[in-house]
C-alpha cells in the first residue's frame, strides 16, 4: 500500500468536546478562545489566524477548501501531525501548532494504533459513501425498501455541503436550508440507517466478484463488503488559476459558506466574493445579513437583466427558486453592496496574506480593492476518485477546466451492476437533482437486491424537472471560459508541490511529455496531498489529445491520507495485489507515417525496461528505435510505486525468497548496483529523483 504523501491525517478520530460554552487552546504557543463544537479552522480565522501549513518552498497557506480535500489547513494536534483543522473540533487543553511542508517523523505522538489482528471485515446490502442530500436520500429508500444500509461520511456532522449543519449550539439559528437537511438526516436515522461520521472510504477493490470497500474511521480500518454501493462523494470547487490564489485569506466560496453557516462564525475584515454562478451571489447575501463586511462581488456573466429571455425561462422552469435569487439581489442592493458583473478576479497580492484583489471587467478595465479576506467559486469537479478506482466509465467534459464525469443512468446506474453514482459524484447538478438521483438509485439497488420496492415517478418527474431549471440558470449565468488566461509563468498551478505554469510549459516542451502522467512524473503536479484535485483540471486544457478518462492519472489507494499504522495488517508481505477495475485501453489514433523505416534494433515498449534497454544499446552504439502505443513511461511503468529496494526482496521470489538466503543474497546486490545506476542518471540528468542515502 503506497502514497506519494505519508499518511499522518487522523483527524477522523479527534474528539468532539462539548457544544455548549467556550474552549480554550493553545496555538503556536498563545491561548486562544473558541467557542464550543466549532472546529479549529472556524477558530483560528476568527481570531485573524489565517497562516496555518507551508508549501514546500515555505510560502505561507491556510484553510482553503474547507471540507478536507486540499489539506492546506493541516495542523499539528496534541503530537499528531497532518490534522486537518477545518474537521478537527476544538477541545479544552488542545495543543496545536502549525504545519511545517512535510511532517516531522519525530512527532510526538502515534498516528494510529496497529492493529492487533486482521482488519475487521462487516457485510451490509447498501452502502453509501457521503451523506449529502443524494446519501441521505438514497441510504433512506434503500433501508425503507428492507434492505440494510449504512452511510460513511468524512465530516463530523452529515448533510453535506449543501444541508449544512450547525456545528454549536449557540451558533445562529438554523436557516430553512439546514432545517429541512435535519429532516433528511432525522428520516434516514428514524428508518434505520447507520450513519457513520468521520469515516473516510480510502479504496476499493474486487475479490472474486464481491465488492471490498475499505473505510478508516474511529482510529481503525476496517472493511465493508456490500452488496451494492452507492457513491455519493459529492463535489469539490474549482476556484481558478491566477497569481496569488494560493495565499491565505483566499478560500472557496464553499468554505466561507462553511464558517458562515456551519461553524456560525462571519470572518472579520473586508470580503469580496468572486467567480461564476448563483452560489457567490447567494454567500454574498448570507454574509450580509450575518453582519459581514461584504466590499463586493465579482461575478463573470453578465447583469441577468442583459438576457431578459433567458431570466424568464428560469422563472418558468422554477419560480420559487428564481425568487430565492431576486432576493439575495434585494439584499445586496438594499446594502448598497457593489456586484461587478461580466468581470473576473484577476490577481491577489499580500505580502504573508491577501490584502489586495485586481478586478479586471470584460472590457480589460482594472479597479484594485483592499481586501482581508476573498471566496472564489468558478465550478465544480465530481469527486470521482472512488468511482474510477472501481472501474466506472468516465467520460471527459470540458470546459474553463477539464473533468471527468461518470457514464450512468437517471437512477446512477452504472456499466458496473453493482455500483451507482448519485449527484455531483458523477456531475454537477444542483442538490435537487442530487435528492431526486440518489432516491431512484436507493430504490433501484434494493430491487436488484431482491427486495421489493415501487417506482417512485414523482421523483423521476422532479429529478427531470430540476434539470430543466438547472440547464435554464446556467443559460443566464453563461460566462466565457477564463482557462488559464488570467496566470504568468510565475503563477501557483499546483498549490501542493508549488509548481509554477512557467515550469509546465517547460516540461510540455520536452519531447517525451505529451500527457497529463509524464506531466505529473517530470514535475510533480498532482503528487501533493490533494492529489491534484485542483491542478489537474487546469492543466488539462493545455493537452488537446486529453480527451479520454485514460489520459487522466489513475486513482491509487489510499485515496486520502491515512495513517500507514492503521493499514499495518492489510495484508501479509508477498500476499499479492489487488485486482484493478480500471477501463480498458481505448484504440491507438491513427498516426502519420513514421519518420524512420529501418533501425538496428527495434525496442517494443517504453515502459522501464524497454527504456533501460534502449538507453543502453545507444550508449553502446547501436541505432535505436522505441515502439509504444501511448505515451513514453506512460503505463505500467509510470503507474506503480516506483520505489527503489535497497533491502526488500523482490516480488517475484515469493516464498522461495527464502531458500537458505541464497536468493537474497543475489538480489541485495543487484538492487545496489541498481541504486547506483539510479544515482548517476540524476547526475547525469541534472534532475532530483528524491534520492536519499
Amino acid at each position: 500500500m503506497t502514497s506519494s504523501q505519508p499518511n499522518t491525517d487522523t483527524s477522523l478520530r479527534a474528539p468532539d468536546g462539548d457544544t455548549d460554552g467556550t474552549v480554550v487552546f493553545e496555538y503556536d504557543g498563545e491561548t486562544v478562545e473558541a467557542a464550543a463544537g466549532e472546529s479549529v479552522a472556524a477558530a483560528l480565522v476568527a481570531h485573524g489566524r489565517l497562516t496555518l501549513s507551508s508549501a514546500p518552498d515555505g510560502a505561507a497557506r491556510g484553510i482553503f477548501c474547507g471540507m478536507g480535500v486540499c489539506h492546506d489547513c493541516r495542523v499539528t494536534i496534541d503530537g499528531r501531525a497532518g490534522q486537518r483543522a477545518c474537521l478537527v473540533k476544538v477541545a479544552p487543553g488542545m495543543r496545536i501548532a502549525s504545519s511545517p511542508s512535510r511532517p516531522r517523523l519525530d512527532a510526538d505522538a502515534d498516528l494510529a494504533a496497529r492493529p492487533e489482528g486482521p482488519i475487521a471485515e462487516e457485510s451490509v446490502d447498501v452502502l453509501v459513501v457521503g451523506a449529502g442530500p443524494a446519501g441521505l436520500a438514497a441510504a433512506t429508500a434503500a433501508r425503507t425498501a428492507g434492505a440494510s444500509a449504512i452511510i460513511v461520511d468524512e465530516r463530523p456532522i452529515p448533510g453535506g455541503q449543501f444541508y449544512k449543519q450547525p456545528a454549536r449550539s449557540d451558533a445562529r439559528v438554523a436557516d430553512a436550508q439546514a432545517r429541512a437537511g435535519a429532516g433528511r438526516i432525522a428520516a434516514a436515522t428514524h428508518a434505520g440507517v447507520e450513519i457513520r461520521s468521520r469515516t473516510i472510504a480510502w479504496g476499493g477493490f474486487r475479490e472474486a466478484e464481491t465488492l471490498v470497500i475499505g473505510t478508516f474511521g474511529d482510529g481503525c480500518v476496517r472493511y465493508i463488503r456490500p452488496r451494492a454501493l452507492i457513491i455519493a462523494c459529492g463535489a469539490y470547487e474549482q476556484p481558478g488559476l491566477f497569481p496569488g490564489w494560493t495565499l491565505p485569506g483566499a478560500m472557496t466560496t464553499g468554505a466561507l459558506q462553511t464558517l458562515l453557516r456551519g461553524e456560525g462564525r462571519t470572518p472579520p475584515g473586508r470580503i469580496l466574493v468572486a467567480g461564476n454562478g448563483p452560489l457567490n451571489l447567494q454567500v454574498a447575501a448570507e454574509l450580509v445579513r450575518a453582519g459581514g463586511n461584504v466590499v463586493g462581488i465579482v461575478e463573470a456573466a453578465p447583469a441577468p437583466w442583459t438576457r431578459p429571455l433567458a431570466g424568464l425561462a428560469l422563472i418558468a422552469a422554477g419560480p420559487t427558486a428564481a425568487y430565492t435569487g431576486l432576493q439575495h439581489l434585494a439584499k445586496l442592493r438594499l446594502n448598497r453592496i457593489p456586484v461587478f458583473w461580466g468581470s473576473r478576479l484577476t490577481r491577489l497580492d499580500g505580502s504573508d496574506r491577501v490584502e489586495t484583489a485586481v478586478v479586471t471587467d470584460g472590457r480589460g478595465r482594472k479597479r484594485t480593492l483592499a481586501v482581508d479576506l476573498v471566496a472564489v467559486n468558478e465550478g465544480f469537479s465530481p469527486a470521482n476518485e472512488l468511482a474510477r478506482l472501481l472501474g466506472v466509465p468516465h467520460r471527459v467534459r470540458r470546459g474553463g477546466f477539464s473533468r471527468l464525469e461518470a457514464e450512468r443512468g437517471n437512477d446512477g446506474s452504472t456499466p458496473e451492476a453493482d455500483i451507482f453514482v448519485v449527484g455531483e459524484a458523477g456531475g454537477f447538478g444542483g442538490a435537487p437533482v442530487a435528492e431526486s438521483q440518489g432516491r431512484l438509485a436507493g430504490l433501484e439497488a434494493a430491487r436488484r437486491l431482491g427486495f421489493t420496492a415501487a417506482d417512485d415517478p414523482i421523483a423521476r418527474r422532479a429529478l427531470q424537472r430540476h434539470r430543466r431549471f438547472q440547464a435554464a440558470l446556467w443559460r443566464l449565468f453563461a460566462a466565457e471560459d477564463a482557462g488559464l488566461s488570467r496566470a504568468d509563468a510565475d503563477t501557483i498551478v499546483c498549490r501542493c508541490e508549488q509548481v509554477s505554469l512557467g515550469a509546465v510549459q517547460a516540461a510540455l516542451a520536452e519531447p517525451c511529455v505529451g500527457d497529463l502522467a509524464g506531466l505529473k512524473r517530470l514535475t510533480r503536479v498532482g503528487m501533493g496531498r490533494c492529489q491534484g484535485r485542483y491542478c489537474m483540471a487546469r492543466l488539462a486544457t493545455l493537452l488537446p489529445d486529453a480527451t479520454t478518462e485514460l489520459d487522466f492519472p489513475a486513482p491509487q489507494m489510499p485515496l486520502k491520507p491515512i495513517p500507514a499504522a492503521a493499514l499495518a495488517s492489510e495484508k501479509s508481505e508477498w500476499a499479492g495485489h489487488r485486482r484493478a477495475m480500471l477501463p480498458p485501453a481505448p484504440q491507438p489514433r491513427e498516426r502519420s507515417a513514421l519518420p524512420v523505416t529501418e533501425a538496428e534494433v527495434v525496442v517494443i515498449g517504453a515502459g522501464i525496461a524497454g527504456l533501460s534497454t534502449a538507453l543502453f544499446l545507444a550508449r553502446g552504439g547501436a541505432d535505436v528505435v522505441i515502439l509504444d502505443r501511448g505515451q513514453p513511461n506512460g503505463r505500467a511503468s509510470g503507474g506503480n510505486a516506483g520505489s527503489l529496494h535497497g533491502q526488500l526482496l523482490s516480488f517475484d521470489f515469493g516464498a522461495k525468497a527464502e531458500a537458505g538466503g541464497s536468493p537474497a543474497a543475489r538480489t541485495l546486490a543487484l538492487q545496489r548496483d541498481s541504486i547506483a545506476l539510479w544515482v548517476e542518471l540524476e547526475r547525469e540528468l541534472a534532475a532530483d529523483f528524491d534520492i536519499t542515502l
